[in-house]
């Protein structure tokens, strides 16, 4: 095995990472109106456009959008992806990173 691939099996999933920290995040600052087990999904939407834009603002009008674009199909596969595990009943936790 590479040290690349030993290193990135090391690593935590990013994904799984900003789940937690959301979860956490809420648990701590629950919503106003709702509870502990509430997630304001608006309020993540803004932040991860935020980071988002963030991130992306040195980069060229072109790359910019090439980013947004690849965000949007990512956006929409894995929600695919999801409703498609709701339906058969199946665990998330093992979709895919």
């Amino acid at each position: 095995m590479s040290e690349d691939q030993e290193a990135n099996d090391e690593r935590p999933c990013l994904h799984c990472s900003i789940v937690e920290l959301v979860n956490d995040f809420f648990a701590e600052y629950p919503v106003s109106s709702g509870g502990a087990d509430i997630v304001d999904t608006a309020e993540v939407i803004t932040a991860i456009a935020k980071v988002v834009a963030e991130l992306t603002s040195s980069q060229d009008t072109a790359v910019r959008q090439s980013m947004i674009e690849q965000l949007m199909r990512e956006i929409m596969d894995y929600d695919a992806e999801f409703r498609s595990q709701d339906v058969m009943g199946a665990d998330r936790s093992h979709a895919r990173h």
